[in-house]
């Protein structure tokens, strides 16, 4: 499946790292091609990420009830990549 993403991996290629606007324009497209639920899964993801690992404020708990998502996230990613 073509995520048609090549002008988000443009900007990022030409200013050399990711910001969270492309992130978030990346998110957008893929979740078009794939389904909303993308975008709840990079929602638990980017949280888990800033709350768990730079705040260090979530606890086992709160890191449990999102993995499902980031989990199908990271499957749906691994079969696209796969073909």
């Amino acid at each position: 499946m073509h995520l048609n993403i090549s002008e988000v991996l443009n900007t990022v290629d030409n200013r050399g790292r990711w910001t969270v606007t492309e992130l978030e324009k990346a998110v957008r497209v893929i979740a078009r091609k794939i389904g909303s639920w993308f975008v709840d899964a990079w929602d638990a993801a980017n949280y888990l990420h800033v709350w768990g690992f730079h705040e260090a404020k979530l606890e086992p708990d709160d890191i449990r009830i999102r993995l499902p998502h980031i989990e199908r996230m990271v499957l749906e990613a691994q079969k696209l990549v796969k073909g």
